[in-house]
């Protein structure tokens, strides 16, 4: 899922989807026509320009996240490419995210961050569309990235993304050159710009706060506070209102200064990640609405009614008997308090159940209520499954966020143990039967469990997962250089460096007693392959069970049915070592945005 936008408002819009088994641009009628843009590569995120002529795509040719933009015309299909060179990485906003405007409101220029002068860095520039030159109006030492223009088009806002908790807002006045650097600060803190219209910058921000609020920056002034509720502000989203977004339990409230509009499911992340920001279309808000128990289709909220309208049927093939998860809270070892999604599965009412733990990537990501195809499966097999929130996971404010800084196997593992015991306290789980499941940072969570909490386990399945902290960090993708020695730690400092090596699941690994499936890219860019393959290399001397899958290309899957055959082996390896249910069949093919 990633960025999408009217096309034009009284036509309809645009999104992502793997319909066609890899992720590519779709546009969509608003009387619900749809048809395919195609273009070469897995596309991660769109843009239009304000004319809606084109539809910027912003794709993963190689799948080492070296990302290409091409423009399409939405008429005739036609591509058009802006940068291609190999091996410089592109983008038009946060990584991994949806929300911003990289075209400036007059439509003619384009901006975009690239890591062509220096691999550790992303630079800004940008690309005059009447002549198709290109300058540089920002030279990073760090991460920058564009946010969106002036309402005059005379400036770029841009963000500082030094840490996923450490960011710096500045603009770029594209008449004079000159940047100037709008929100100096003592520690780390949190500056979401949301838009930019005649009253200045709204932004969501921690300046001052734990938790994100809503905020009007004008240059030379201080902070002009509109919300600050105890809890976290995902977005702020400008057009002909300024509305924000603010979590409640599994949904996403819609909030102006005069309203709030319940949306029938969550439908908001912070930058827009997985796509989740709502867009105005015309006067109205257009949103990805997801939930647990249902596919996560597109709606139409208008604020002036307080009415929805839902746009798609991506659910249209999925089972009917998806099951809701429920939002638990419960205590950690040292007394901070853990969330979670606890998912029931039928056959929990004949008898106790074994129970997965799945654990999300990042680290500071979170567990979403939306449906997950491989959650389900597991529940329809009779497994329960629990998707922690441990520390270092979003949304629950800035500091929460930061405890997992320098401190990746420490307190998460207490957290993750934790949630082990928790599971033990429910009568309709079999606490004998546990399993534990995660990808990327998820993975590494995964395999610290089983190396150094080993009684627990049942079986586990590892996706992309860090096994070795040292090599790891030394194969980080060269963006994340200037930020890893404060999020993971310093492999040149020998004290760190012992802290990381006895982190590290590698190190244990003639600790495991479990099964462990095993699942790796082989050109992955992001976690190197080389850490699993030692592992499964280690745990084959030692007689363990274990089975390796190769898979094709990135750092997850986006190829469909790839994604598809992992996500049964992983039910099928749950199913055989935990001793439940026959898994599910496979699920009919589904129209996944």
């Amino acid at each position: 899922m990633t960025l999408w936008g009217a096309w034009p408002a009284t036509s309809g819009f645009a999104y992502v989807s793997d319909a066609s088994g890899r992720p590519q641009p779709w546009l969509q009628t608003w009387q619900g026509h749809t048809r395919i843009l195609p273009v070469d590569g897995a596309v991660t995120r769109l843009a239009w320009r304000p004319d809606e002529s084109r539809l910027l795509a912003v794709t993963d040719v190689t799948g080492t996240q070296d990302y290409r933009l091409a423009e399409i015309d939405p008429l005739t299909g036609d591509v058009e490419w802006i940068a291609t060179e190999p091996g410089v990485r592109r983008e038009i906003g946060v990584p991994y995210s949806s929300a911003g405007n990289p075209y400036s409101p007059d439509g003619r220029l384009l901006a975009y961050a690239t890591s062509a002068r220096d691999a550790t860095c992303l630079d800004v520039y940008v690309r005059d569309l009447t002549d198709a030159t290109t300058r540089m109006v920002l030279e990073g030492d760090d991460r920058y990235v564009p946010v969106c223009f002036s309402p005059d088009s005379r400036h770029l806002l841009v963000l500082k993304f030094h840490q996923n908790t450490d960011h710096d807002l500045y603009t770029c006045d594209l008449t004079t050159g000159l940047v100037h650097h709008l929100t100096p600060h003592q520690g780390p803190a949190k500056y979401q710009a949301g838009g930019w219209n005649e009253d200045g910058i709204y932004l969501c921000t921690t300046e001052g706060r734990d938790h994100l609020g809503v905020a009007l920056l004008r240059p030379g002034r201080p902070l002009e506070w509109i919300a600050t509720p105890d809890a976290d502000v995902e977005n702020v989203i400008v057009g002909p209102q300024v509305v924000w977004t603010v979590p409640r339990d599994q949904r996403t409230l819609l909030c102006t200064r005069d309203t709030t509009l319940e949306l029938p499911g969550f439908a908001s992340q912070p930058f827009g990640y997985d796509g989740f920001v709502p867009r105005f279309a015309g006067e109205r808000l257009l949103a990805q609405v997801g939930a647990g128990d249902r596919a996560t289709d597109y709606h139409l909220a208008d604020l002036a009614t307080g009415r929805t309208q839902r746009l798609t049927d991506f659910g249209a093939d999925l089972p009917a008997d998806l099951v809701a998860p429920q939002s638990v809270w419960f205590t950690g070892a040292d007394g901070l308090e853990i969330s979670g999604l606890l998912y029931r599965p039928p056959a929990a009412a004949a008898g106790p159940v074994p129970a997965v733990l799945t654990v999300h990537g990042g680290p500071e990501w979170a567990a979403l209520p939306v449906h997950d195809p491989l959650i389900q499966r597991l529940v329809r097999a009779g497994i329960a499954v629990l998707a922690p929130n441990v520390r270092g996971s979003t949304g629950r404010g800035l500091a929460y966020q930061r405890l997992i800084y320098r401190d990746w196997g420490g307190g998460d593992l207490a957290d993750l143990e934790a949630c082990a015991r928790y599971l033990r306290t429910l009568e309709w789980v079999d606490g004998e039967r546990l399993g534990v499941h995660g990808m990327s940072y998820g993975g590494f969570a995964a395999l610290s469990c089983l190396t150094r909490l080993p009684g627990y386990w049942r079986a586990g399945a590892v996706i992309c997962g860090p096994a070795d902290l040292e090599s790891d960090v030394r194969a980080l993708p060269p963006t994340w250089r200037r930020r890893v020695t404060e999020w993971i730690g310093d492999v040149e400092d020998p004290e760190d460096l012992a802290r990381l090596r006895e982190a590290s699941p590698l190190t244990h690994a003639a600790r495991i007693q479990a099964p462990v499936l095993l699942a790796h890219a082989v050109d992955d860019a992001t976690v190197v392959i080389n850490g699993t393959e030692q592992l499964h290399k280690t745990l084959t001397s030692l007689g363990k069970t274990t089975r390796f899958i190769r898979l094709s290309r990135g750092h997850l899957p986006d190829d469909r049915e790839e994604r598809d055959a992992l996500e049964a082996a992983v039910v099928q390896w749950f199913h055989d070592h935990l001793a439940a249910h026959p898994p599910a069949a496979k699920e009919a093919p589904r129209h996944h945005p």
